[in-house]
């Protein structure tokens, strides 16, 4: 990996891990019998995107009709808005429909009446059930305000209801494949009696967690996968399991700008508007960040746990305690640092460049110029 062109943070991507991660999720689809319609919320870049084409992908998730407008522009064209549907941007969905099959989020009853009672074009809709995380959705257990949602679309025939999709978050917060695995099942149970409960047996069911689409192997039930951050994975993803090391793909590198021996701190240019503030607890501690080594591949695992334990907006702070980096590290030193979570690194930073030297482009654009796209 070239680095000598680097002066700040720049955020690098390693090609044939992405394309491994997809092949390993893409098979893994395929074996259970799944549509697989990855999350492009996550890379945000019509480079990667193709990457997804190449390997055989022809439906995708978007988290904003934003986002859904640039990866039409790109020849896309089976795509569900994963975020629940906003009325303010209903003639942005309709023209969206006259350039490719589009699916929006339905996560309540007013939302229901509102479309039903605005959409004048053919629209699939999927209804978001919360099987626990409690972000958006029915609640699993209601079955009174599903059946007015699916009554409300009923009402209006341009609307075919698709299915019932969730997104278990809770899985973010767990630390082992078994944890993950018994979560997973409870979801699925839920979104499932939800489903026998609806009145309305045909309708299809999707999910959509990192975590689980990694680390479950009893997929019954379901019809869809909608996973999102395998494509770069990351440190939580790391701790969880659901991922090895070296299937990391995404990793921000760092300038070293001050070394400070007495505090056992060294200070990157790398801070919260490159890696977000997400952060996790590990030992107790709140990290931002865990250094990697660079070579000529790419990057690889420390023989010690070093973390970034401090960001503000431009600075990264170093615990070097226990470690020879605070005497071995020079001003000017490239850090690897592996996001805590991929998602919203890639998108503070706008852009990345892969292992390989090409530019991977990203949705960084104003909303007029993403929506005149088309």
């Amino acid at each position: 990996m070239e680095t000598g062109h680097i002066t700040g943070p720049e955020l690098i991507i390693d090609r044939e891990k992405c394309l491994g991660n997809i092949a390993r999720m893409s098979a893994k689809t395929a074996d259970n019998n799944l549509i697989f319609r990855p999350h492009f919320k996550t890379h945000q870049s019509l480079t990667v995107a193709r990457w997804f084409r190449d390997c055989g992908v022809d439906k995708i998730t978007v988290s904003s009709l934003r986002m859904a407008y640039y990866f039409a522009s790109d020849g896309w064209d089976d795509i569900l808005v994963g975020i629940a549907y906003n009325p303010r941007e209903y003639s942005f969905y309709e023209r969206l429909s006259e350039k490719c099959s589009l699916q929006a989020t339905v996560s309540c009853p007013a939302s229901a009446a509102i479309l039903a009672g605005q959409c004048r074009f053919p629209l699939e809709v999927m209804i978001k059930i919360d099987t626990g995380y409690d972000r958006s959705g029915i609640r699993w257990d209601d079955t009174s305000s599903l059946r007015s949602c699916l009554d409300y679309l009923a009402g209006n025939s341009k609307i075919r209801v698709r299915g019932l999709m969730t997104h278990d978050g809770s899985s973010y917060g767990l630390n082992s494949k078994e944890a993950v695995a018994a979560q997973h099942k409870r979801s699925v149970n839920r979104i499932i009696s939800c489903r026998d409960n609806s009145g309305r047996p045909e309708i299809m069911i999707s999910t959509g967690d990192t975590p689980s689409a990694s680390l479950a192997d009893d997929f019954e039930g379901i019809d869809e996968l909608r996973p999102g951050n395998f494509i770069f994975y990351d440190l939580m993803q790391y701790l969880i399991g659901a991922c090895h090391f070296d299937e990391i793909a995404a990793a921000l590198l760092c300038p070293v700008i001050d070394i400070r021996p007495g505090s056992d701190t060294v200070v990157i240019h790398g801070g919260a508007v490159h890696l977000s503030k997400d952060s996790i607890l590990i030992d107790g501690k709140r990290v931002y960040g865990m250094l990697a080594g660079i070579n000529s591949g790419g990057w690889y695992r420390l023989p010690q746990n070093i973390y970034l334990s401090s960001l503000s907006q431009e600075h990264g702070i170093i615990d070097c305690s226990g470690t020879d980096l605070g005497s071995t590290a020079r001003v000017g030193d490239l850090i690897a640092v592996i996001p805590v979570h991929s998602c919203l690194s890639a998108d503070c930073m706008g852009g990345y460049m892969s292992t390989d030297g090409e530019v991977a482009g990203h949705m960084k654009q104003p909303a007029h110029e993403i929506f005149s796209l088309l």
